[in-house]
């Protein structure tokens, strides 16, 4: 090959590669503009595939999003040290993280967010979204307190949950770099109690028959009420292949109501083996087995990881750390919270 012509190859391709590095994920109806940079030693899948994984943080949350080389992570589990230990499993450190979501206030959910922004892990954020509702918290006030040093420093973009485009429009939707879409919804107005301020997201794979999950946090049936009322189960839509399981499997985040709207195959409940909840609890079990679906729990079965290739009709797969499904758990108990069954 001439030499002048391998060169001009070279630098087509050079050229190329930056521009996908500078608009791979970016806003889709009115969503936010996102520019995901490729970084150095970490794999990523190709470009439309996606990998979900509900990471076994105990009595938590924690959930870790990848599609093509954007990297997404709703709420960070109760642990410090162990969602620590997380991100380095996953070759997080020296990597940017393209958006953080915390859906409510509640420990169990944010303390784990913290390591993110250990100095010494170089971890970039882009986007962080959370309710900003007051609270006296000590940890929240530290994680706040952090973010807003990155807003001034590094140019992280802190977003309300309320108002998740900055446009006040219910729904912000982001298309990652891989083609996946992430859908977050507004939550219940305040003044309202923490779990009932969860927000929702709705993710969809790169192909949208392969793949679809609905995740809510910790939302109660009033919050549930409230994603009726904005209509979101005819926009985005609330039927998905999989359904995080509402407030780690309390029969009060579950309705036979709220399973027709989402008609999942799973239910992934993350949930500690020994609480003083009684999660996961019989009557949510119960109503799930009526609806026909099957639940992998991350105290039983360890990280559930659902994987989809984002190929035209490839579907996905499920796969839990541990095998068995439709499993109890040490703390289980029939409940008598209001609004569950058999009150």
């Amino acid at each position: 090959m001439d030499r002048r012509v391998l060169i001009a190859l070279t630098a087509v391709v050079f050229i190329a590669m930056i521009a996908y590095g500078a608009v791979g994920m970016r806003g889709w109806n009115g969503g936010l503009s996102v520019a995901a940079r490729i970084d150095p030693g970490v794999k990523d899948p190709p470009a439309p595939a996606i990998i979900v994984r509900d990471l076994d943080v105990g009595q938590g949350d924690a959930t870790y999003i990848h599609n093509g080389n954007s990297r997404v992570l709703i709420d960070g589990g109760p642990n410090p040290r162990r969602m620590g230990f997380l991100l380095d499993s996953l070759r997080l450190n020296d990597t940017t993280i393209d958006v953080v979501i915390l859906t409510h206030q509640h420990l169990d959910h944010y303390a784990g967010l913290l390591p993110l922004f250990d100095s010494r892990r170089h971890i970039r954020i882009r986007y962080f979204f959370e309710d900003k509702d007051p609270a006296a918290a000590k940890t929240l006030a530290r994680l706040r307190d952090s973010i807003l040093a990155r807003v001034q420093r590094d140019s992280l973009d802190y977003r309300s949950t309320d108002d998740p485009c900055g446009d006040g429009k219910a729904m912000c939707s982001i298309t990652l770099n891989g083609g996946a879409i992430m859908h977050i919804l507004r939550p219940l107005p305040a003044p309202a109690k923490p779990n009932n301020r969860s927000v929702a997201v709705k993710l969809v794979g790169a192909d949208s028959a392969s793949f679809t999950m609905w995740l809510a946090g910790d939302a109660e049936q009033a919050a549930i009420a409230h994603f009726v009322s904005e209509g979101y189960p005819s926009n985005p839509g609330m039927r998905v292949d999989v359904l995080k399981a509402d407030h780690h499997g309390s029969c009060n985040g579950v309705t036979p109501e709220y399973l027709a709207l989402t008609r999942p195959a799973w239910v992934v409940a993350s949930v500690g083996a020994i609480n003083d909840y009684g999660h996961m609890h019989d009557q949510a079990k119960a109503e799930y087995r009526a609806a026909e679906i099957s639940w992998y729990r991350t105290d039983q079965n360890g990280t559930v990881t659902i994987r989809s290739s984002g190929v035209l009709g490839s579907g996905y797969t499920i796969e839990p750390s541990r095998p068995g499904k439709d499993l109890n758990g040490p703390s289980d108990r029939h409940a008598s919270a209001r609004g569950c069954a058999d009150d």
